[in-house]
């Protein structure tokens, strides 16, 4: 996707005339529209999600995990719709009726030709699509990168759906090997002070750890002021034999940043199913921890958590 913002930089470029486009800006979200915040630490931040302390009174397991996840799903999408965010700074190519297109266009120095086009479907409805190709492919080869539908109900909010397909970015002359598979999300943020609802799916994505591809399932939620919560799934070998696991977290976190993750391991070599829990402070640092497989290592006591009893996700 880093070679399509490239590209997207000349396609800026190459807008000439005068700009129709404004009535079809509001027609997408934008990265900030769909942007999981969850309270942040640097010091917390784990690319893998894994515990490097595992001790009372140090940055917590699973503050880290949930931090760590929600910037990749961030990532995900960020990368692609601040692609669409700057080729729509500038001037449509062509607007005809309700009907606005960026480009079609080619770097010189990339095989890959793009074009977005959206289309006003209602009063404050729309559809959009990214498309890309072959340099010398005809135009019958474009495939749709990203695809979605859009309720504005202001520039940069609104509710809608929209699929990532990096299958289809794979087949592009030019393209990341790392991301296949593809993510659909749904979302609503209608203003600034109202709940924000982020829901994503991802389907036969590549898995870091293992090279494999495997599923995920995301839901986010909060309300400015008041905290959020976060559910995570996937299903993977998480333990020690060929078993599929399936592992749920469900974390939840006041303004102050003070949280909690419950989380559940069932199936594949798991013989009974298995728990964690664990609760940190307004510093994210652990206060209370235990697991149901492991009694030795749990600590603290549930009385100082932000949120008094477990809640597992239903994802």
């Amino acid at each position: 996707m880093k070679k399509l913002v490239a590209a997207a930089m000349v396609m800026a470029t190459a807008a000439c005339g005068v700009d129709k486009g404004e009535p079809f800006r509001s027609g997408f979200p934008y990265s900030d529209t769909v942007k999981m915040n969850v309270p942040g630490s640097s010091k917390a931040l784990s690319a893998s999600g894994t515990r490097q302390d595992g001790l009372e009174g140090e940055t917590a397991q699973f503050y880290s995990f949930t931090r760590g996840i929600t910037v990749m799903v961030n990532g995900a999408a960020g990368l692609i719709l601040t692609l669409v965010e700057k080729i729509t700074d500038n001037p449509p190519t062509s607007v005809k009726g309700n009907v606005a297109v960026w480009g079609p266009h080619t770097d010189p120095l990339s095989p890959n030709t793009y074009r977005f086009t959206v289309t006003k479907t209602g009063a404050s409805d729309f559809s959009y699509v990214l498309e890309g190709k072959g340099k010398t492919e005809a135009d019958t080869a474009y495939r749709a990168v990203l695809s979605g539908n859009h309720a504005a109900v202001a520039k940069k909010f609104g509710h809608g759906s929209f699929l990532l397909d990096w299958d289809k970015a794979a087949e592009l002359p030019e393209h990341d090997a790392n991301n296949v598979g593809t993510a659909q999300f749904t979302y609503a943020h209608d203003t600034a002070a109202a709940p924000v609802s982020i829901d994503a799916t991802f389907t036969n994505v590549k898995d870091k750890e293992s090279g494999q591809r495997v599923n995920a399932g995301y839901k986010y939620g909060a309300t400015a002021g008041q905290g959020g919560s976060f559910d995570f799934t996937m299903a993977k070998n998480f333990v020690l034999g060929a078993g599929i696991e399936n592992l749920t977290v469900r974390s939840r976190w006041q303004e102050s940043g003070a949280g909690r993750s419950d989380v559940k391991g069932t199936g594949g070599d798991l013989t009974t199913p298995m728990s964690v829990s664990e609760c940190w402070d307004s510093g994210f640092l652990s206060r209370y921890f235990t697991a149901s497989f492991d009694v030795k290592q749990n600590y603290g006591q549930e009385s100082v958590c932000a949120f008094a009893t477990a809640e597992y996700s239903t994802l």
